[in-house]
């Protein structure tokens, strides 16, 4: 309740142009006192902005000086490459429409998420695009509050200034899983990651439920998101276990098990299955190769940009905020 005082809603720009009847170039005119401005339209521009109480930010003032609408990214660490493929496409198409960029950061938690979203806020951005699965929807209709036009990856939301770009890695993942699991195989594994976000956890779960329901078996692996951890804790696992099919987040992680698996003297796929939810350059650069699942992020980051350049222009235009993208399967060296 308190992190709502802070801040009142945000009007922007584009919003008073568009209760004005004006552009962007002659709302800019305005606010920056520009004489070659007809007195009329100075008053329907002030009225405008009285009427909706809209405050100028140091990025508003400049437009008539040609500088660039400042849009928000929010992101985990971009440490992960398939976040940095992303960053780059968004980045990208930022650069093609003249955007200046602010990036900001999470940690996979939800508190930390909630600060993000405050220094997002105060920064006065003019849009924004957000990848954040610890984010529940009410945290995402909070910044709707503020009037920015938003772009979220990863949910499944839709408003009069809101787009979503929906990521669909369950159902490939789970379709690949339960064939394994038809056959009676009972020496399936999951690497329950610490911190790994929603999505991860929705996989995990919906596998849980099917095992249940079919009497499979799945076991969990808890582990930190640690190469070296998960790899010193799998060399461990087989000096009692000669074999598994195992289902990690990230390739980066199935490297640690496919490592830690040949050197316990076993053979990759023949004794060791490894299959990554999530792949990236690591799977194609191990070898064995590892197979996974993958979307083209760098397409994601790129489609989410350009939504958002259309809800900065006109909303109202957009009949579908919505784009969906599939993960597709790529079998390679580390399953039968």
């Amino acid at each position: 309740m308190e992190n709502k005082k802070m801040f009142k809603d945000r009007v922007t720009i584009y919003e008073v142009a568009k209760v004005a009847g004006f552009s962007l170039a002659t709302v800019s005119r305005v606010i920056n006192n520009h004489p070659n401005v007809t007195e009329k339209t100075r008053q329907a521009v002030n009225d405008a902005i009285k009427r909706l109480g809209y405050k100028p930010s140091a990025l508003a003032q400049g437009l008539a000086n040609s500088r660039s609408t400042n849009i928000g990214i929010m992101i985990p660490s971009t440490g992960y490459s398939y976040v940095s493929n992303m960053l780059d496409g968004m980045i990208d198409i930022a650069k093609i429409y003249g955007y200046i960029t602010s990036i900001f950061i999470t940690k996979r938690t939800k508190e930390d998420a909630a600060q993000v979203i405050e220094s997002l806020i105060k920064s006065h951005v003019d849009g924004a695009v957000i990848y954040d699965d610890e984010l529940g929807t009410d945290e995402i209709r909070s910044i709707q509050n503020y009037h920015v036009p938003l772009i979220v990856i990863g949910h499944d939301m839709s408003g009069d200034s809101l787009g979503s770009i929906i990521i669909e890695y369950k159902d490939p993942v789970m379709d690949v899983v339960k064939e394994y699991l038809r056959h009676g195989k009972n020496d399936c594994y999951i690497l329950d990651i610490v911190n790994q976000g929603k999505m991860v956890e929705e996989i995990r779960d919906g596998l849980l439920d099917y095992a249940e329901a079919n009497n499979n078996k799945i076991t969990l692996l808890r582990y930190n998101d640690s190469y070296g951890i998960v790899y010193a804790g799998m060399k461990e696992f087989f000096k009692e276990h000669r074999g598994g099919y195992f289902v990690t987040p990230r390739d980066s992680l199935a490297a640690a098990v496919v490592n830690a698996a040949k050197e316990s003297g076993l053979r990759v796929p023949e004794d060791v299955q490894v299959l990554a939810e999530i792949g990236s350059k690591y799977s194609y650069i191990m070898r064995p190769q590892i197979s996974s699942f993958s979307i083209d992020m760098f397409k994601v980051g790129s489609i989410a940009v350009r939504i958002l350049t259309k809800l900065l222009n006109d909303s109202s235009s957009i009949k579908d905020k919505t784009f969906k993208i599939r993960a597709k399967y790529n079998k390679r060296e580390t399953t039968i």
